[in-house]
């Protein structure tokens, strides 16, 4: 039986791998590179790999796709969406599968999910059979709440990814398609570059990183020449979450302390 461990450089993969540490099972961490993670992300998880798993760590891309996300949404004519999650396939799924392929025995692979995350995840098994993977799956995890993992990472004498003290609520990706106007208002602050980083995507997609109704409609400057569907750009999101935070702010007072939505600070 060959062990495998799902590892992202999010906090819930850190507390995975220390887990199965723990355990005193032997297995290999395999990260599959997006191409779109934060600096220090990647920095986090070089750190991982040399104080965890002793440089063995395993790092597996998308051939098809050279820049990676970025190669991806140049293809497609679109960024991903919520109700059109290609990227986790193409990016994660398909690298991770391929890697599988060469192994040759039978296989686990175990991944750091939490029922808390979701209503969707709250519905997987601890253990089932994958027939994409031809492996059993395994998530131990599945009955932890945040402060459990953050504990575990704590305890262990590390530090979780840094990107969550500094107002991300997800590492996978930066940004990810999934990031909403709180979570976008916290790196406004913290991390401004994420625009940047938006307007960069939208420029290899030519089109808009944000799904229609992401802000109310008057406040689009883009319109679908197929559809019809007005879309918000980059500029007209980051005026209006802005603006709608500065309305918060000015209602209850000043600006949070802390910036954590995991309320990490000290």
């Amino acid at each position: 039986m060959i062990h495998v461990a799902a590892f992202s450089g999010g906090k819930d993969s850190t507390a995975l791998l220390l887990w199965l540490r723990e355990q005193g099972i032997e297995f290999t961490a395999v990260f599959c590179d997006t191409g779109w993670e934060h600096p220090l992300t990647y920095a986090y998880i070089e750190e991982i790999n040399q104080r965890v798993l002793f440089g063995r760590l395993v790092t597996v891309k998308n051939e098809r796709w050279t820049d990676g996300m970025r190669s991806l949404v140049a293809k497609r004519g679109r960024v991903p969406s919520v109700r059109a999650r290609f990227c986790t396939e193409e990016l994660k799924v398909f690298p991770m599968r391929d890697y599988l392929r060469t192994l040759d025995d039978v296989v686990t692979v175990y991944q750091g999910i939490r029922a808390e995350e979701s209503a969707s995840r709250a519905k997987m098994r601890t253990r089932e059979w994958s027939d994409t993977y031809d492996a059993w799956i395994e998530r131990p995890l599945m009955q932890w709440t945040a402060a459990q993992v953050f504990e575990a990472i704590a305890a262990s004498g590390l530090e979780a990814n840094p990107l969550y003290r500094l107002g991300s609520k997800r590492v996978g990706c930066f940004p990810c398609i999934m990031t909403r106007h709180a979570e976008l208002r916290r790196l406004n602050d913290m991390l401004p570059e994420v625009w940047d980083r938006i307007a960069e995507l939208e420029a290899a997609a030519g089109r808009s990183f944000f799904p229609p109704g992401f802000i109310p409609e008057r406040f689009n400057s883009l319109r679908d020449p197929i559809s019809g569907l007005s879309f918000p750009s980059v500029a007209d999101v980051q005026r209006y979450v802005l603006g709608a935070g500065e309305e918060q702010l000015t209602m209850y007072g000043e600006t949070p302390a802390c910036m954590s939505v995991y309320n990490l600070c000290e």
